[in-house]
């Protein structure tokens, strides 16, 4: 089948790592791809890494896109921004589509339109689906239409990646404690830098480095200098998924201490690499990661419980080893090629 993978944003990592790892499954099983995206990333079709990107502004310019590539099924990811544009173009031409939910609703549900105007592209949808039970659950609360016609569909771990020699970061000396990130208040920093201060009492040998996207003009930064952690965090910003997986692999540890939580991308990133990963019980973390088993998981917010945890993993190098060998063993389960292969199979019924 000839599908566009919409609305996608180039720029932003999460969307970026979705569609590469997601088209190139695919394309695997037969498919092409065609990355369709909002026109402010340019009105003509050009490349998103090896796979062709086309972007339009409005109903007339998304006819075009569809005469000029042929689509036979139209796969909206929603991350957390407006598709009333694609909303206007089903109601006039009735294209094939199925939506999938990656966003973490409370957050970042007014972005895509509240719940009546998400909604409008859901009924839209002949089948939906959500990257955890969690969600989708969070999801049939709030569409109940979307019972009968939603399921899950997780999300994989990269596999190839570029190079690290390109890497910019220079990974820290001494050992490390790594958390990536976006700098947004659902991600729990605040939460995060709190325990780490808590943390460099009893191992002031310990660095943090934390890479994401800053959508908080600067305050963690300020925030740790007030911690008196100045010197002792690295916020290297938004990365390249090969810089990122350079300093999964360097560090001590990984830390996800989220609020909220849809699946956990870089906990599998983290979990793929065989790392000991210490994480928030929210959301579709669980369904990730089990605790004691193949990660530490503790109660959302709690600065206490999450500067224990780390302390225990930075100071057993055994406990490390057998969570490390575990979560490797079950990230195989989130794989691009079973998110295609299922996904194959909603394409077929659309």
């Amino acid at each position: 089948m000839r599908i566009a993978l919409a609305w996608i944003d180039p720029g932003d990592p999460t969307d970026a790592a979705v569609a590469s790892g997601l088209a190139a499954a695919l394309e695997a099983l037969g498919h092409e791809l065609v990355l369709v995206g909002p026109r402010r990333h340019g009105g003509v079709p050009s490349r998103a890494g090896r796979f062709r990107f086309a972007s339009a502004g409005t109903v007339s310019e998304l006819r075009g896109l569809q005469q000029r590539f042929g689509f036979d099924l139209w796969h909206c990811h929603v991350f957390g921004r407006s598709h009333r544009l694609l909303v206007r173009a089903l109601e006039l031409e009735r294209w094939p589509m199925i939506a999938s939910l990656h966003l973490v609703l409370p957050d970042y549900l007014r972005f895509a339109g509240g719940v009546s105007g998400l909604g409008a592209l859901l009924r839209r949808a002949r089948h939906a689906t959500a990257v955890s039970a969690s969600s989708l659950d969070e999801a049939e609360r709030l569409w109940p239409f979307l019972r009968g016609r939603s399921s899950v569909v997780t999300c994989g771990v990269a596999e190839a990646l570029p190079d690290f020699k390109a890497a910019r970061v220079r990974i820290p000396r001494s050992p490390y404690i790594f958390c990536a990130a976006r700098q947004a208040p659902y991600k729990g920093l605040d939460i995060l830098l709190m325990a780490f201060s808590k943390l460099r009492e009893a191992r002031p040998d310990l660095k943090l480095v934390i890479a994401g996207r800053d959508q908080l003009d600067g305050a963690l930064p300020r925030f740790a200098e007030r911690l008196g952690l100045d010197g002792s965090v690295l916020f290297s910003g938004a990365l390249a998924p090969a810089e990122v997986r350079r300093l999964i692999r360097g560090c001590l540890l990984f830390v996800l201490p989220s609020r909220r939580e849809a699946l956990g991308m870089a906990l599998l990133e983290a979990m793929a690499e065989g790392k000991a990963c210490v994480a928030s019980r929210v959301g579709g973390i669980p369904e990730a990661a089990g605790h004691g088993k193949h990660a530490l998981l503790v109660p959302s917010g709690d600065v206490p419980a999450l500067a224990s945890a780390m302390e225990r993993l930075a100071s057993d190098a055994a406990l490390r080893e057998r969570l490390g060998r575990a979560a490797r063993q079950r990230s195989l389960r989130f794989s691009w090629g079973k998110a295609a292969a299922a996904f194959s199979v909603l394409y077929d019924r659309a």
